[in-house]
């Protein structure tokens, strides 16, 4: 199982890309791969409505990583105020430890550094989830001072823990 094809999300997608992400970020059950948040989170990671904005933002795009005709994997890259942020990297449960989420990372800094000419790259962790921060930390991501609330009401799911904070990472680019 690999990724065979790269391109860029379009409206056409926000179906099939809702279900990957929220089966990733929230599974039930079996479904569930190394990584995920549904014992601090519950709810929808992302809805229809929220992923055609995203698409539609100026500066925002989705990559996509495909097996055969499959969605097996996304990241975001947004460039806001002259930052790049990288965001929603999400792999297929069943797709998880085959490389496919180093790959999109990497896909991820290579489109900020050609697209936005970057030369930095940030991305927000729920400090929560210890695996997937070292994950970051091993891609050469360091931790910042900041810190902020998990957005509970942003639409992003609701806490099942107090206390949720996000927390800034960063990496130099080139």
């Amino acid at each position: 199982m690999n990724i065979d094809e790269y391109r860029i999300a379009t409206a056409r997608d926000v179906s099939e890309l809702v279900g990957l992400i929220n089966k990733s970020y929230r599974p039930n059950g079996n479904e569930a791969g190394w990584t995920h948040e549904s014992e601090l989170i519950e709810g929808e990671r992302v809805n229809s409505q929220q992923l055609t904005e995203l698409l539609e933002r100026e500066g925002s795009t989705v990559l996509l990583g495909l097996s055969k005709t499959e969605i097996v994997a996304c990241v975001n890259v947004n460039e806001e105020g002259g930052a790049t942020y990288i965001a929603m990297l999400t792999v297929k449960p069943s797709y998880q430890n085959l490389g496919l989420g180093k790959e999109m990372l990497q896909l991820a800094e290579e489109y900020a550094e050609n697209k936005y000419a970057s030369s930095e790259v940030n991305l927000f962790v729920i400090s929560e989830r210890r695996e997937l921060f070292d994950f970051y930390l091993r891609r050469g991501y360091e931790p910042t001072e900041v810190s902020s609330d998990y957005p509970a009401n942003a639409g992003v799911g609701n806490p099942k823990v107090s206390g949720l904070k996000l927390v800034l990472l960063t990496k130099q680019l080139g």
